[in-house]
């Protein structure tokens, strides 16, 4: 108990000598926050003496100086989402992903820096950088480590990289995240056309080179950044052929690859200790991972709770270790020193099924754009805590990772940017009129879906008693359907194949924030996974001049391409961009961070912290 007093005032000294750092202003994202042993240590001593009789010194830190083997303490949190699967083919959800990147091992990934105050992306499977040799540009060797292992002790090398490839791209498998392997942050040759069916493995740019050596060509000229960044996607981690293959079903079209424990091995960060799916999953430390020196912790235990208001409880009753607010919960614990906050990086945004039969209006530009003009995100932030967004690059993207310049700082992100937000209430009302006259309607009643629980009941409630105000009550009617996130989402997906599947929804993608030209894949033709209708050559064109074009290192040209990008979204209001979250997270005493701040594709870096009780 002594030792968590005295945490708990270091903390809190370590607070108030930010604050005073920062010009009086209180630091609630954690920038700058140091929870490192030699930073409590130090706060400890400046909070003052325990009352007479006591001692000062506090029980040694039971993590010692380096991590072990076994690691120590184990980092407790819970979710009401659930992993469905850890196969990275087909996983949908970002929460998927996280737990995906715990238990597997890919060429790259996103580490913290050396000293814990950005990102870093290295080799995990890989040997150093990709090695350029051929004169283009178009042709990389990716050499790998020697000796890394599977859980079980089979060794892990070029074979297991090219039947990973090879299975996510297998034409029969159709896995969801094979558009994202085959043409991404690069494109490789021939891959697409290996997916659907138009020509042959050996005529895909991907080889084995040797043993411990693997090559892609690619469509265009690349460097080793971009090559890097695409395989550090979680997508593209090494699955395990054994496995792989012995819960594949008889005509091949299905894998049951990473749906419980016995049909998973890990070669990442943690294995999985057990897994009741829809219910908890146990991580243990890998003793074997590359990367054992990074990790602290013995394990991780993830609980799949109902609702938020038990997740909070069991964080009230000390049972977990950090949680993420809901809104409600934000009020209540706003002012509390344990809270971090950051940007998220998504925009919340309306999609809209220009393509449904049943609702041609909403293939009007001049109706899609008076939703957009008749959007009050003022109010909307202020209801859910959240930024207003009339963009959809999030302010965490980076334009200029050299000079650390967001593009939203720049002159050509701002100006794509509205007054008040986009609210114009009067604009609205006579860009309606007009779309009720170009259609020969008088009135308009749509159907939103929208997630049962969370910010979106807010958002969705309030956009069905504001934008009749706007529009004219007598003229237009928001109808709200709710469902589960997954059943949605499905839903929305399903447009191909039933155009009238949806009217109006909502979306949200996380991005490639220090690539945001690569954050548009979403609204290209060939995305997998898309929300809504949208295809433009255009489009696609801007996407690959700024992804692959041979002038994108031109300076300049990457920013004026991302700017066009948003521009071709927002004006015709394809989707409407409403808010921008932020990440709002209590965390224990127990557990000290070793990031010093949020961070680009490391965030607070959980899995890098440490167990101090």
């Amino acid at each position: 108990m002594r030792k968590k007093r005295l945490i708990a005032a270091a903390i809190a000294a370590v607070m108030a000598m930010s604050a005073l750092a920062g010009c009086g202003q209180q630091n609630t994202t954690g920038e700058g926050l140091d929870f490192s042993e030699e930073a409590t240590a130090s706060a400890t001593e400046a909070a003052g003496t325990q009352a007479e009789g006591e001692t000062q010194a506090a029980a040694e830190d039971p993590n010692g100086d380096t991590p072990t083997d076994e690691g120590y303490g184990i980092l407790r949190e819970a979710n009401t989402s659930t992993i469905g699967s850890l196969n990275p083919h087909t996983y949908i959800n970002s929460y998927s992903s996280e737990q995906i990147k715990r238990a597997s091992i890919g060429l790259y990934a996103y580490f913290p820096n050396e000293d814990y105050t950005f990102c870093e992306l290295s080799g995990e499977l890989a040997d150093g950088d990709p090695e350029q040799v051929d004169e283009e540009g178009k042709v990389w060797q990716i050499h790998l480590k020697d000796g890394v292992t599977w859980e079980n002790g089979d060794v892990l090398d070029a074979d297991d990289v090219i039947y990973t490839w090879k299975m996510i791209l297998d034409p029969k498998l159709a896995n969801l995240r094979a558009s994202n392997f085959a043409k991404d942050v690069i494109e490789i040759e021939n891959a697409m056309n290996y997916f659907e069916g138009s020509c042959s493995w050996e005529e895909v740019g991907l080889k084995r080179v040797d043993n411990l050596t693997v090559e892609i060509h690619t469509v265009s000229m690349q460097d080793a950044q971009e090559i890097k960044t695409h395989l550090a996607h979680p997508a593209n981690v090494i699955v395990n052929e054994e496995y792989y293959e012995a819960n594949m079903n008889a005509d091949r079209t299905e894998t049951m690859y990473g749906t419980s424990a016995d049909k998973w091995i890990s070669a990442g960060p943690f294995t999985v200790e057990s897994w009741t799916n829809d219910a908890e999953i146990k991580f243990k430390k890998n003793p074997n991972y590359v990367y054992k020196d990074k990790i602290w912790l013995a394990g991780i235990d993830v609980k799949v709770v109902e609702d938020a208001g038990t997740q909070m409880q069991l964080f009230e009753n000390g049972e977990t270790d950090y949680i993420s607010l809901s809104t409600e919960n934000y009020v209540k614990y706003q002012e509390d020193p344990r809270l971090l906050t950051a940007p998220y990086n998504s925009v919340s945004h309306i999609t809209i099924n220009t393509a449904n039969p049943d609702q041609p209006i909403l293939a009007n530009e001049k109706f899609r754009q008076a939703l957009f003009f008749a959007t009050d995100r003022d109010s909307i932030a202020q209801l859910t805590y959240q930024q207003p967004a009339d963009y959809i690059v999030p302010t965490t993207h980076i334009i200029d990772l050299d000079n650390g310049i967001r593009f939203r700082d720049t002159e050509e992100g701002k100006a794509n940017e509205y007054e008040n937000n986009g609210y114009d209430p009067e604009k609205a009302k006579q860009l309606f009129e007009e779309a009720l006259a170009e259609t020969g309607i008088d009135k308009v009643s749509l159907t939103m879906i929208y997630n049962d629980s969370g910010v979106q009941v807010t958002t969705s409630e309030f956009l069905q008693q504001n934008w009749p105000k706007v529009l004219g009550e007598d003229k237009f009617e928001l109808k709200l359907q709710s469902m589960p996130s997954s059943q949605r989402g499905d839903q929305m997906r399903n447009f191909a194949n039933d155009p009238t599947c949806y009217e109006i929804s909502w979306g949200g993608w996380d991005s490639t924030d220090l690539m945001p030209w690569n954050a548009f894949k979403y609204w290209t033709t060939y995305y997998s996974a898309k929300n809504e209708p949208f295809y433009s050559e255009e489009f696609d064109t801007v996407f690959d001049d700024a992804n692959f074009g041979a002038d994108r290192f031109e300076e300049g040209v990457r920013l004026n391409e991302v700017t066009e990008m948003e521009k071709m979204l927002i004006e015709p209001a394809i989707i409407i961009p409403v808010t921008q979250n932020e990440y709002k997270y209590l965390k224990s005493d127990r557990l000290e961070l070793t990031m010093k701040n949020w961070a680009n594709r490391v965030g607070y870096g959980w899995d890098y912290a440490k167990i101090v009780e």
